[in-house]
């Protein structure tokens, strides 16, 4: 007598081949769409802020608070690195309401340490007073979003 394994295998089902064959295949897509998430997840890029006094953008790279009044930054101009250094205070700021205890950033000078091309070469300062406002408010803004000074 011919014993075939399909047949006589009681153990061996279709269902149960199918089931486990399915849950694999799940699986692995559920692995495989996830490390592609992870793999493909987009770079969040700082926002580009844009003034009608200049056209130009100003975008900040990095802030760092050196001090309790003095801070440096790196702010980028139209695709130029402004290498910068600040001293600000915390002025009261009661956004009309009385008795508010909140406090702002008040830059009250900002000297422009370097300027470097997007490829690392140096170049000239060609800021203007424009330029400088405006640096002034994008740093400003920053410090505040990011609650980088203690009130």
């Amino acid at each position: 007598m011919e014993q075939n394994t399909l047949n006589h295998n009681r153990s061996y089902t279709l269902g149960k081949s199918l089931f486990v064959g399915s849950v694999f295949s799940v699986a692995t897509l559920a692995g495989l769409s996830g490390a592609y998430a992870l793999v493909t997840k987009p770079i969040q890029i700082n926002p580009v802020y844009t003034y009608a006094n200049t056209n130009s953008l100003y975008g900040v790279l990095s802030v760092q608070i050196t001090s309790d009044s003095t801070g440096e930054a790196v702010i980028n101009l139209n695709g130029y690195h402004v290498f910068t250094s600040f001293d600000f205070e915390l002025v009261p700021d009661y956004n009309s309401a009385l008795g508010s205890d909140t406090k702002a950033v008040f830059i009250t000078n900002l000297a422009v340490d370097r300027v470097l091309k997007s490829n690392g070469g140096f170049y000239n300062d060609f800021t203007n007073a424009d330029d400088i406002r405006n640096m002034i408010s994008v740093i400003t803004a920053h410090i505040e979003r990011n609650h980088m000074v203690k009130w």
